[in-house]
């Protein structure tokens, strides 16, 4: 089983990765960030803070930089950091858009 949740600030994230440890240890946690704001990806991967610096994406929830607080939670509990490309991100919304009217 894996979950797979967006990260901007990380507070959903981190939320979700405790209760998903909690409730089932075994099961995965993936974020997904924009390429163009892509903090979160370098912060795990090079497991130093690395704040937001005019992130560009058509994802404006996601445009926040990623939190002191909830870096730490997100390198014990999380398993993976992908990006997403624009392009992907609109044809998800095309099709959530034309599917869920």
């Amino acid at each position: 089983d894996q979950i797979i949740a967006p990260v901007g600030g990380g507070g959903l994230l981190s939320g979700t990765a405790l209760s998903a440890r909690y409730f089932s240890p075994h099961t995965r946690v993936i974020a997904a960030e924009p390429q163009g704001a892509d903090d979160a990806y370098r912060s795990f991967s090079s497991q130093q803070f690395v704040p937001s610096e005019n992130p560009q994406t058509i994802a404006d929830g996601l445009r926040t930089s990623l939190g002191s607080l909830t870096f730490p939670v997100i390198m014990n509990f999380v398993d993976e950091i992908v990006t997403v490309s624009e392009d992907s991100i609109v044809e998800a919304m095309r099709l959530i858009w034309e599917r869920m009217k």
